[in-house]
């Protein structure tokens, strides 16, 4: 047992029981600041002692407790002598209408529902102290019996204590009914925020869509730019390679024209003659237009994806910088092997092959390599191609290889390099054919790898 004074003479003894010690806290702190005297007990047991001993003026007790609830508790105070009238006021969920009939039968004066409004309890403790009962005593009657879900509840109570509990029972119910009602005004207010907020997150992600779309549009524009870009620097280093691949045969044409002048100048003139440099004629001239076809066909888009052997895209584009590369004294091995078809755009992929070749010769002239070497691997590793490209130049700075393939870096000097064809090359290998690009330093030069 616990005892709390405040400050100034105390008005009246409470015993609140309950076994909850966070409960009971709560309850002994606000009737003390109401200047109560406040007594506490953990059990109906010891609160029948507190009872017999220091005589409150009121109990206020939870039902459900351990060795004695408060059905019994109520009972027994009934049943001692001079506390007949002791007023007890039980603390209740109230989830059962027998909780009142019991609560009858036992002699209890008022309930109050957990959780308990403070106003209420308050109010109901000041009632009972002062003597301000809501109805008034009657004649007495006879024990009433009332059957409910198969007990019989025995209630000894007259008219006005019944009154009283059928009242106390309904202020609670309006009570609760009053905190429903507000816990559904608040529920109402705050489905209207709610929605207003999905209202406003729905337009702002909508905002947000349309921001996305367009910052995607605008990328792939940005995309069609660079890849048109890379395929105007391509044309442009394709057209060197042309005049190479015809310098030769053109050379030949004119020295076969001028010799025919000549042999009919000095006399040597023949059919034979004729028909065989006419013969040779007609072959360069093939050859040449073998040559516009085969770039012609080089810088038509692919339009869907196909199946095609790396081998032959490999051979078709030496081919191309032939000219190109014997005019500058380069020495290009070709090793090529087994490998499994791949999907993609062929044309794509050539360009590129093309771009590491043609940075491999600027790298060459740049560094003025003497004997300079390419080597063109094609291998398979793990059911995969594999195409290598290394040179002989030098190398790339290790300070800069780590950003070779950024978009608009380059090395080269002003107006000699956009910058873009090593970041389109490595976007079609890795995004056009899900494959890889990378590069790295040997002993003589870089080496590029490429798997699909």
């Amino acid at each position: 047992m616990q005892t709390y004074h405040t400050a100034g003479a105390a008005r009246h003894h409470i015993l609140i029981v309950d076994d909850s010690p966070t409960q009971a806290k709560l309850l002994e702190q606000m009737l003390a600041e109401q200047g109560y005297r406040v007594l506490s007990a953990r059990n109906g047991s010891a609160a029948l002692e507190v009872i017999r001993s220091d005589c409150p003026d009121l109990v206020i007790s939870d039902i459900l407790m351990p060795e004695m609830d408060g059905f019994e508790l109520c009972r027994q105070v009934r049943q001692l002598q001079g506390k007949e009238r002791l007023p007890i006021i039980l603390l209740t969920h109230l989830n059962d209408p027998a909780d009142v009939l019991h609560s009858l039968e036992v002699g209890a004066d008022y309930f109050v529902s957990k959780p308990y409004s403070r106003k209420l309890l308050l109010s109901r403790i000041r009632a009972v102290l002062e003597g301000e009962r809501l109805c008034r005593q009657g004649d007495a009657e006879g024990a009433v019996s009332v059957g409910y879900r198969g007990r019989e509840y025995h209630v000894h109570a007259d008219c006005a204590h019944t009154l009283e509990l059928l009242l106390a029972t309904y202020e609670m119910a309006a009570e609760k009914n009053q905190e429903l009602l507000g816990a559904q005004a608040l529920l109402s207010n705050l489905n209207r925020e709610l929605e207003q907020r999905v209202l406003e997150r729905t337009a702002a992600l909508t905002l947000e869509t349309a921001e996305r779309l367009q910052a995607l549009e605008e990328l792939r524009k940005k995309d069609e730019v660079l890849m048109q870009q890379s395929r105007q620097a391509a044309m442009g280093e394709m057209i060197g390679n042309i005049a190479h691949q015809w310098r030769q045969p053109l050379n030949a044409v004119g020295l076969l024209v001028q010799d025919l002048t000549l042999s009919y100048e000095y006399g040597n003139f023949s059919r034979e003659y004729l028909e065989s440099s006419t013969g040779k004629i007609m072959q360069m001239v093939r050859h040449m237009s073998q040559t516009i076809d085969d770039f012609r066909n080089f810088f038509t888009p692919d339009k869907e994806k196909t199946e095609f052997h790396l081998g032959h895209v490999l051979r078709r584009t030496v081919a191309l910088i032939d000219g190109s590369l014997n005019d500058k004294g380069i020495v290009i091995e070709l090793v090529t092997g087994e490998v499994p078809s791949v999907v993609g755009h062929p044309n794509e992929f050539s360009q590129v092959l093309l771009n590491i070749m043609n940075n491999a010769m600027d790298a060459f002239g740049e560094r003025k390599t003497r004997g300079p070497r390419l080597k063109v691997t094609l291998a398979s590793h793990e059911n995969r191609a594999v195409v290598t490209i290394s040179d002989n130049a030098g190398g790339i700075p290790e300070d800069i290889i780590d950003r070779i393939f950024e978009p608009y870096f380059t090395t080269k000097e002003q107006g000699k390099g956009t910058g873009i064809g090593l970041f389109m090359a490595k976007n079609i290998v890795e995004k056009s054919m899900n494959g890889s690009l990378t590069v790295c330093n040997t002993g003589e030069g870089a080496e590029f790898r490429i798997e699909v």
